[in-house]
């Protein structure tokens, strides 16, 4: 029991070591050890901590001498100090002050590499924290040297400090547990942002992923680590390459906790997840998963959380086999599938059929963009059949799709887009700094039949006919590589089936190209969706033409 090592690399205040340690106290009293003597072991050999904030360190540190001081009186008197630290960050020691230290290595070469390593890696502590890693570094041999030293130094004591949590990041651990910090990519400092981009690629969108990677490398292959983190990397395509590495892996169990799972913030909406992980993969292993987002508070989520530990038969309790993900495009973490929706996907995608394109991205949609009524109708183009014959029309307002609520088939023309000239001031919309501020994607598409969604939607998905427009990002198209197919696609798209695979593959509001690229399909029964969808595109355009708010307008059905 005193080999087993547990280590939280961001531990704020050290509420996790509270509580392990109260676990392994428990353990060294099933073994008869006296709480004296445990409480003692406990903080010199089982639990290691580290955070880059100097208070939370003091925090962590004092907490967990109370815990030795609840079980062993004379704690305080015997020189006793939890393995907790700061991250070092020593910007200012030089190469030359190493050299002067009097300090009696084995072997002083090696000493002299290992100490220069440390401190140009430590003098990026504050921004890199745990993040930092170290290899092949002799840490016997620095302390040796630093224990045969009786007059320390201020030089001596930030050494000491460096090799102390140097070891840290260098060691494995049989236990890792966190809850990481969350830090989008845009949020990173240069120095950050440039670390995380060349040593956690498969990661860099959010510091909770960059964890994961990391914590994975701290455990040792016989071990566990386990989390809490947003839910964003069991599904978002930005962490398809690190669920590719974690399928590599085994989860053995996860709480899917959804929103409000904290009672201390009964109004945060992050949807949070909490998982154990082998760093090691076990074939056919059934894990078990506990979904608990539907639960709507704190007390509820831990009613039946308590309810599925007494019972394996509740029907918020999952089984299933880590293998099943692969099958599913993008690898989401879908624990919830049914074997019959699995194999639906070795059906082909979408993208193997058509394109699906994101569209323009103006910069300034005040300055480019109108409702289609506040424009002349003289100088507008409402079907331009190509690019070529939009600009000799030497119109200067084309239909633009973007987006908006929820409709099938038809519908939803509302706004217009200045594209005079093959939209030359779009094009050349720059910044003060002379720099183009539009996105302009995609123009070999524009003026296309297609099938144009609604980018974001709080209810299920929808999409629609249109043709003759430009695109927006958030009315992007999807083309069919023959027009033959445009109707299937799009009845498809419009299907129950469609909701339910996107609650696979992308269980958020936001319906990206990716996302729709990836639906199944295999042209079954063509001819007849194929006429059915077209009765339901006229039946949806006739409706639509039946409001004022279409340019097609021509006398309300009541009339």
């Amino acid at each position: 029991l005193q080999e087993l090592k547990l280590i939280d690399p961001s531990m704020g205040s050290g509420h996790i070591l509270v509580y392990a340690f109260d676990l392994f106290m428990q353990l060294y009293e099933a073994e008869g050890e006296t709480p004296r003597t445990a409480a003692e072991l406990i903080l010199e050999k089982n639990l290691f901590g580290l955070d880059i904030d100097k208070r939370a360190f003091q925090l962590s540190y004092f907490a967990m001498m109370m815990k030795g001081r609840q079980y062993s009186r004379r704690i305080l008197n015997k020189n006793i100090h939890p393995k907790v630290y700061v991250i070092p960050a020593q910007s200012d020691i030089t190469e030359a002050e190493l050299q002067l230290l009097n300090l009696d290595f084995p072997n002083t070469g090696k000493a002299q590499e290992d100490l220069l390593t440390l401190a140009e890696v430590f003098s990026h502590g504050s921004d890199l924290g745990s993040l930092i890693e170290f290899k092949d570094i002799d840490f016997e041999n620095l302390k040796i040297g630093l224990q045969a030293e009786n007059n320390v130094s201020f030089l001596d004591q930030a050494v000491s400090e460096m090799v102390q949590v140097g070891e840290l990041l260098q060691q494995k651990y049989h236990i890792g547990i966190t809850n990481p910090p969350y830090m989008g990519s845009s949020g990173m400092n240069k120095t950050l942002s440039d670390f995380v981009k060349k040593s956690y690629p498969d990661s860099k969108s959010d510091m909770f992923g960059i964890f994961i990677e990391r914590l994975q490398k701290m455990t040792d292959s016989s071990g566990y680590y386990t989390m809490i983190t947003q839910h964003a990397w069991m599904f978002l395509s930005s962490f398809e390459k690190l669920r590719k590495k974690l399928n590599q892996q085994t989860i053995t169990n996860m709480i899917h906790l959804g929103t409000r799972a904290f009672e201390e913030i009964g109004g945060e909406v992050v949807q949070t997840t909490a998982f154990v992980m082998s760093p090691i993969q076990r074939k056919e292993f059934s894990g078990k998963y506990l979904r608990l987002v539907e639960f709507a508070n704190h007390e509820l989520k831990e009613e039946k959380t308590l309810e599925a530990i007494a019972s394996d038969s509740v029907d918020y309790l999952y089984t299933t086999v880590q293998d099943n993900f692969a099958k599913i495009p993008g690898s989401p973490i879908s624990y919830w599938v049914s074997e019959n929706l699995i194999k639906i996907f070795e059906n082909k995608s979408i993208s193997e059929f058509a394109d699906a394109r994101l569209g323009l991205a103006t910069a300034d949609n005040n300055r480019f963009l109108r409702l289609w009524h506040e424009i002349n109708i003289g100088d507008t183009s409402i079907s331009s059949p190509s690019r070529s014959e939009a600009i000799n029309s030497r119109k200067k307002w084309f239909p633009y799709d973007k987006g908006g609520s929820f409709r099938r088939w038809y519908g939803n023309n509302e706004y217009l887009v200045n594209w005079k000239n093959d939209g030359y001031e779009i094009q050349n919309f720059k910044d003060n700094k002379g720099k183009v501020r539009s996105h302009n994607y995609n123009l070999d598409y524009i003026f296309k039949d297609g099938i144009t969604w609604s980018a974001l939607s709080s209810g299920k998905f929808s999409c629609r006919y249109s043709a003759h427009s430009l695109f927006d990002n958030a009315g992007s198209k999807v083309f069919a590589n023959n027009n033959d197919n445009i109707n299937y696609i799009l009845g498809i798209l419009n299907s129950p089936l469609t909701n339910e695979v996107f609650k696979l593959i992308n269980p958020t509001m936001n319906y990206q190209p990716g996302t729709i690229a990836a639906m199944i399909m295999n042209l079954n029964k063509q001819s007849i969706i194929n006429e059915k969808v077209q009765t339901l595109i006229n039946q949806s355009k006739s409706d639509w033409d039946s409001f004022e708010e279409s340019w097609d307008f021509r006398k309300h059905p009541l009339i």
